[in-house]
């Protein structure tokens, strides 16, 4: 029996699911170790089954001051941190295995492609004996950063279809945009929201919804077609989506971005920046309309051309929407583990070749 661990900081309800879904798949007990996340949420232990040991991202721990054995396959999220590094420290140490969880994406300015690029390969990639990305700009990166394209998996990402589904036909829905996530600079909200205003001075019907938290909540224009409230439990914001013709998401940076793959999985079309990492995967032109970050005018110009959306080519948005977003989520998730560690048994038997030396 091979014994196997997570950690994921500031563990949210979606990661659980995430590793349930490994470890249902591996049909194995599995240690995982986590930082509490800002938002709590309702019933995590039991969505994932088994006990949570919680840690202090902050402070270095070992595996015996959590009272467990070290593991032979360590699947670490947040490496940038000294709890999660100390834990993954010792396992190779002890000549385990170490899978990384990265969700930076493939930007490709001067910053990532040098500075990034060296110090990845000079700090982290001998820490690393895989990693898995959310999908192909996280693969890009690694590739340039170093790790070998057999070792590159994506599929860290992923809302459970299980709880994401459903919804009536896109033409049936109320005239709602969905926008959820933090209000901060970074995810524009501000921003949507004015957009927003001047769309709805030509577009009567429309409403615009804004579901989460954040320092920039008294900042949002009071406007009687929006309408602000705080974030919601996964089962509730389920419904959100179901209830929304597009999801909107303006972000300035987003390394994928969940909320894109929640809105998919429900059938949502997308209206996003051009700065979220997901949409490779999760947008085309029949599903998406992709506009510049940080542009107002650009921002105003998809949401009038999501608003024209005829009733046909909503049908084909939902199902194109659907179908892209099927191939993430926990089971996913467990495939790439698993599919890893059956790697590295092979590796053990002198069936496959050993790990390349950086490139």
């Amino acid at each position: 029996m091979t014994r196997i661990a997570f950690s994921w900081n500031g563990l949210p309800q979606y990661a659980a699911r995430l590793i349930r879904g490994a470890v249902d798949r591996l049909g194995e007990d599995c240690d995982v170790i986590g930082s509490r996340p800002s938002v709590p949420i309702e019933g995590m232990e039991g969505v994932l089954n088994c006990p949570i040991f919680w840690v202090d991202f902050a402070r270095p721990v070992t595996w015996s001051q959590l009272g467990l054995e070290v593991p032979e396959i360590f699947v670490q999220s947040g490496w940038g941190y000294p709890a999660y590094n100390s834990l993954g420290a010792e396992v190779r140490k002890l000549g385990g295995r170490v899978i990384g969880l990265s969700d930076n994406n493939w930007r490709g300015d001067f910053r990532q492609r040098v500075v990034g690029a060296i110090a990845f390969r000079l700090l982290h990639r001998r820490r690393f004996d895989a990693m898995i990305v959310p999908g192909q700009q996280g693969q890009k990166l690694m590739r340039w950063f170093g790790m070998p394209k057999d070792r590159v998996r994506s599929g860290m990402y992923g809302a459970d279809p299980a709880l994401f589904n459903g919804g009536s036909s896109l033409p049936l829905r109320p005239k709602t945009f969905l926008f959820v996530g933090q209000f901060i600079a970074r995810k524009d909200v501000l921003g949507l929201a004015h957009a927003f205003i001047r769309f709805a001075s030509s577009r009567p019907g429309w409403t615009l919804r804004l579901c989460g938290s954040g320092e920039q909540r008294d900042l949002i224009p009071a406007h009687e077609s929006i309408l602000v409230e705080d974030f919601v439990q996964p089962e509730q914001l389920a419904e959100r989506f179901r209830q929304a013709r597009f999801l909107v998401l303006p972000s300035l940076s987003e390394a994928w971005g969940l909320v894109v793959h929640e809105g998919a999985s429900c059938g949502c079309g997308l209206v996003l920046s051009n700065r979220i990492g997901s949409a490779d995967d999760l947008a085309t032109a029949v599903n998406g309309v992709l506009f510049e970050a940080g542009n107002a005018d650009d921002l105003l110009r998809a949401l009038h051309e999501a608003a024209d959306f005829a009733d046909a080519r909503l049908v084909a948005a939902e199902a194109e929407s659907r179908r892209l977003a099927s191939p993430f989520g926990p089971d996913r998730f467990g495939r790439e583990v698993e599919g890893l560690i059956r790697d590295f048994s092979q590796d053990a038997r002198g069936q496959a070749r050993p790990m390349p030396e950086v490139e």
